[in-house]
C-alpha cells in the first residue's frame, strides 16, 4: 500500500503514523488494487481532524472525522471508508441485474429519483457544512482538484477577488464558472 501523511498545525509521532498504516491496511482486503491513501491530520485548538483520500483501480473516496483525539478520529474515519467501500462493491455487484427488474425501475435499472419538493413543501437540506473560501489562482484550484473526490472547486480569484467554481464534467475537461450575486 502506498501511504502518505500530511500534517497541518501538528507533526504526527511514529506511532501515530504506524497505528494509521495498520487501519487502513485492513481496507486492502475489499480493494482488487493498490492502495493509495493521503492521510491528513489537522489540529484547530481541541478538535483533532483525521481526513483520508483513497485511490485504487479508479475508485477515489474521501472520508473526514473530527473529535478531542486524533487516535479515535482516525478509527471513525477508516469506519466510514470502509463503509463507503462495502457500499460501492454492492452497487458494483448490483449492475448484473435481470431484464425483468430494470423493466419494473423505470426501464434504466435505476429507481425513479423522487422529486426534491412538491408544491407547498419546505425544503430543509439533510446536512450544512460552513466552508471557508480560499484566495488563490486558477492553477492552484485545479491542483486541488485533482487531488479531489468532488467534481468541483469553489474559491475566490486571486487577483479580482471574484467567486469562481472550477468544474471538471464527466469526460475530464475543466470548466470555469464565474458566479454573479
Amino acid at each position: 500500500m502506498q501511504y502518505s501523511v500530511t500534517f497541518r498545525h501538528m507533526e504526527p509521532s511514529d506511532h501515530l503514523k504506524e497505528y494509521g498504516r495498520d487501519k487502513l491496511a485492513r481496507l486492502e482486503k475489499y480493494l482488487d488494487s493498490v492502495l493509495d491513501a493521503d492521510v491528513i491530520f489537522t489540529v484547530e485548538k481541541f478538535r483533532h481532524i483525521a481526513e483520508v483520500v483513497i485511490a485504487s483501480d479508479g475508485l477515489k473516496i474521501k472520508a473526514e472525522e473530527q473529535t478531542e483525539d486524533m487516535y479515535s478520529a482516525l478509527d471513525l474515519v477508516v469506519d466510514k471508508l470502509e463503509k463507503q467501500i462495502k457500499r460501492h462493491r454492492e452497487k458494483l455487484k448490483g449492475h448484473g441485474k435481470t431484464a425483468a427488474s430494470k423493466k419494473t425501475s423505470g426501464g434504466n435499472g435505476q429507481s425513479p429519483r423522487p422529486s426534491l419538493a412538491d408544491e407547498g413543501d419546505v425544503v430543509t437540506a439533510d446536512r450544512v457544512r460552513e466552508v471557508s473560501l480560499v484566495r488563490m489562482a486558477l492553477d492552484e484550484a485545479a491542483e486541488i482538484l485533482a487531488h479531489s473526490v468532488n467534481p468541483f472547486v469553489v474559491y475566490l480569484d486571486r487577483e479580482d477577488g471574484g467567486l469562481r467554481l472550477l468544474h471538471q464534467n464527466a469526460s475530464g475537461a475543466l470548466e470555469l464558472l464565474k458566479l454573479r450575486g
